[in-house]
């Protein structure tokens, strides 16, 4: 999934190459790609819905970020990939992948093998919701289904040289660890 910020462009353009690479590809199981979670937003290049962070209240019913946990959840989805942009100086300001090892260790495991395959830093946390609270990768570790957080170094609202590829990259890396291709 990307496009929870608006603003956060990368991910978004990651996620349509993405898109197009599976097209007619045999893969093994089901795919969701969300390129732009709320499309209005990243329309404006607003990162925002209604005010609100929308990486903060995915554990509240009727935001966008819940829907996705809701979706998982009723179609018993294995894994969810959140692909962000992080701004420099912003937090963590850096390509990584972000994980939880506390309740859903699988998440830990994710973000390390993505970490190797993409080159992107590894940033555990112990335990799902005390650092990020309604995160959606917090919030779907906390109801069970592994889930890490991706972020690429890119200025909000642009697309810094080589972030596409690297969003792509970890996007990739996300399906390998999951045996989707």
């Amino acid at each position: 999934m990307a496009g929870v910020h608006g603003n956060e462009l990368p991910a978004s353009i990651a996620a349509v190459k993405l898109i197009n690479y599976l097209s007619g590809r045999n893969i093994r199981g089901t795919v969701y790609v969300v390129p732009f979670l709320i499309p209005s937003s990243t329309a404006k290049t607003y990162r925002y819905w209604k005010g609100k962070n929308p990486n903060s209240i995915a554990n509240i019913r009727g935001t966008p970020t819940n829907r996705i946990l809701q979706i998982a959840l009723s179609r018993d989805v294995d894994a969810v990939g959140d692909f962000h942009s992080t701004r420099p100086g912003g937090v963590p300001g850096k390509t990584s992948i972000l994980c939880t090892r506390i309740p859903t260790y699988e998440s830990y495991r994710m973000a390390y093998q993505m970490s190797r395959y993409s080159g992107s830093a590894f940033i555990p946390a112990k335990v799902a919701g005390k650092d990020y609270p309604g995160a959606l990768e917090d919030v779907c570790n906390l109801a069970g289904i592994p889930a890490v957080t991706a972020e690429v170094r890119s200025p909000h609202g642009s697309v810094a040289s080589g972030s596409v590829t690297k969003s792509y990259t970890q996007m990739i890396g996300f399906l390998k660890y999951n045996g989707v291709i």
